[in-house]
Order: C-alpha cells, then sequence, then structure tokens
C-alpha cells in the first residue's frame, strides 16, 4: 500500500523498490495492467497514472513505465492527460488535485503540462457542476481555482482567456475567482473593472471588497455604452 502522495513524489530509487516485486501478465493490454497494479498498490487507475506521470522522476524509469503497458513517457504522458482532463472528482479528490499543483513547483515541464490542461479540465468540472450541481463538488471547484490561482500555475494569458469566455461568468462568481485573481497579483483590479466581458455582479464584488474607488467608478459611469444593469448598479455606490 502506498498513497497517493508517497508516489506522487517518490524519488527514482524509492519508485524503483515500488515497483520491482509487481509482475504483469505480458498478454494484459495496459488497461488491464493498470488496474492489477493499482489494485496492488490500494490505488484507482487515474491515481495510479496521474501520481506517477506527474511524478517528474519517472520519466527515465522506462522499465516502471512498461510495466504498465507503455512503450515510452509519451504514451504514459497521453493517458495522464484523458484522465486529468476529463476527472470531475470521481477518481481524483480535491486532495489529489491539490498534491498535483504543489508538486509542479519543483519542475518546469509539469508546469507546462499542467497549463495546456487546466482549462478543458475546469471545463468539464463546470459542465458536471451545470449538470449535477454537487455541493461537494462546488466546493472542490472553488478550491481548486484558488490553488490554481496561489501556487503561481495560473498566469496573465490564463486569467485573461478565463476573463473573456462570456458564459462563465456565474463559475467565476461560485468560485471568487476575480477577487483570487487579484490577490495573487495577477492582474489588477483596476484592468477587471473596466472589461466589458466582467458582469456588472463580478464589479459590484470588486467593489465591496474595497479593490475599486469611488473615483473608478465615476469614471466608469461616464461610458455611455455600458448597460443599464451595469449603469443601476453603479449608481448606487457614488
Amino acid at each position: 500500500m502506498i498513497s497517493f502522495t508517497e508516489l506522487l513524489t517518490a524519488s527514482d530509487a524509492e519508485l524503483v523498490k515500488i515497483f520491482y516485486k509487481i509482475k504483469v501478465e505480458p498478454n494484459d493490454d495496459f488497461i488491464k495492467r493498470i488496474n492489477k497494479t493499482a489494485a496492488r498498490l490500494e490505488l484507482n487507475h487515474s491515481q495510479l497514472v496521474c501520481a506517477l506521470a506527474f511524478n517528474k522522476n519517472i520519466r527515465e524509469l522506462t522499465d516502471i513505465i512498461s510495466v504498465l503497458g507503455f512503450r515510452s513517457f509519451k504514451l504514459l504522458s497521453y493517458r495522464q492527460d484523458e484522465l486529468f482532463t476529463t476527472d470531475t472528482y470521481q477518481q481524483l479528490s480535491i486532495d489529489n488535485i491539490l498534491d498535483i499543483y504543489s508538486a509542479r513547483l519543483e519542475d518546469d515541464q509539469i508546469m507546462e503540462s499542467l497549463r495546456a490542461l487546466l482549462m478543458p479540465r475546469l471545463e468539464h468540472i463546470e459542465a458536471d457542476i451545470e449538470k449535477n450541481g454537487d455541493p461537494g463538488h462546488i466546493i472542490s471547484y472553488r478550491m481548486e481555482v484558488h490553488a490554481i490561482y496561489t501556487s503561481g500555475i495560473a498566469n496573465k494569458e490564463f486569467a485573461e482567456k478565463r476573463i473573456n469566455k462570456n458564459n462563465i461568468a456565474k463559475y467565476r462568481i461560485m468560485a471568487n475567482e476575480l477577487g483570487v485573481i487579484v490577490e495573487a497579483g495577477v492582474l489588477p483590479a483596476s484592468n477587471l473593472f473596466f472589461m466589458e466581458s466582467i458582469s456588472p455582479e463580478e464589479k459590484k464584488d470588486l467593489i465591496e471588497r474595497k479593490h475599486i474607488p469611488e473615483a473608478l467608478i465615476k469614471n466608469r459611469l461616464q461610458n455611455s455604452k455600458i448597460s443599464q444593469e451595469e449603469r443601476d448598479m453603479l449608481e448606487e455606490y457614488i
């Protein structure tokens, strides 16, 4: 038995020690190999693949990679990408996700991989929340969004892509995403306040959190093109 965190952070020597006793059937496909190995370690399929593939020490350990049925680390990483992107806290708990985000601090390649996966992953989670409205998933989603920004994974480019998606304002509100963006220093509140893609409700939240001074509110009101909804909201604060 080994924990997700232990496997994620294991050294190359520790990985060899974990896997050297594991035997697989040569005719098993990679799904069966992963499932059987995961069961021996008391993990599930997604936990095994993601803990191993996000471990910076696995890349050259081809013998271990082959145990799971892959000819190269690249092929293992493809499976990791698929599982990490589509999981909605079913096989990977929020604690597992937060551990992955912590582990990236030590490795540029993991950082680059995560940045490519964040947008599609969040889209899958948002679709799941839209469909099921699971309160536990909403809490986990909020925790994950906060971790993405506070850990330094999300950069200005990522934040701007999220902000320019008009159809996710309710999810940004759900996660207090703008507040975290400001507090993490990714973008200043004044920039956000003047963006057309930010909803009146989000701008109201920025004001109430004392991120926006009255002078900026008056400046925004001078824009004749703002919606009546936004104008009515802003006028309450002057």
